[in-house]
């Protein structure tokens, strides 16, 4: 049996529009005809009540985190109702909840300035990550004048490549007491 469009508000106040399914089987046709002149109607008219009492009482982030939730509420409430006429409820399932324009654009910029967030938050543990190095560099450095020089190699190496031509008077370490007394004034 289908359930559909159903207008319903969830306990925050967010109007939703639901579809839901339900399978049911007959166990004694003659008891259910006996207590039911409209055994369909009954049915349907049940899972309505069932489906906005699930919906009414969650909120709109419970319901989109659980739709199994509601599906458990609706599941216990329509087989209490049926019992007595010998009809058992199989399934039942939400199949869609239809959010509102508004309402699904304001979520899309919540989830988009939660995802914001986390990269934030992952940004700042690489740069973190990135000083702790350079201060470990550091002070490696300053306690081995070879890790300083073969690191100021490593610098001029990068600055070779981007130039053309390079010209070399005076040897290695001229180059590199020059370089340091550049960059100071």
């Amino acid at each position: 049996m289908e359930v559909s469009g159903q207008d319903i508000l969830s306990k925050d106040k967010v109007p939703l529009r639901l579809n839901l399914t339900a399978g049911f089987r007959i166990q004694d046709p003659l008891r259910a005809k006996n207590g039911l002149s409209d055994i369909t109607g009954f049915l349907y008219k049940e899972l309505q009540f069932g489906l906005r009492g699930a919906v009414g009482e969650q909120t709109l982030d419970s319901l989109l985190e659980d739709k199994g939730a509601i599906d458990r509420s609706i599941s216990e409430y329509i087989r209490q109702e049926t019992a007595e006429y010998a009809i058992e409820v199989d399934s039942v399932g939400v199949k869609d909840i239809i959010l509102p324009g508004d309402i699904k654009t304001i979520l899309s910029k919540v989830v988009e300035a939660e995802k914001a967030a986390q990269a934030n938050v992952v940004r700042r543990r690489e740069e973190t990550a990135a000083t702790r190095s350079m201060l470990n560099t550091a002070r490696v450095m300053e306690d081995n004048p070879v890790a300083l020089r073969l690191k100021e190699l490593e610098v001029l190496e990068r600055i070779a490549e981007r130039i053309d031509k390079i010209q070399v008077n005076g040897g290695l370490d001229s180059i590199l007491t020059d370089l340091i007394r550049i960059n100071r004034q």
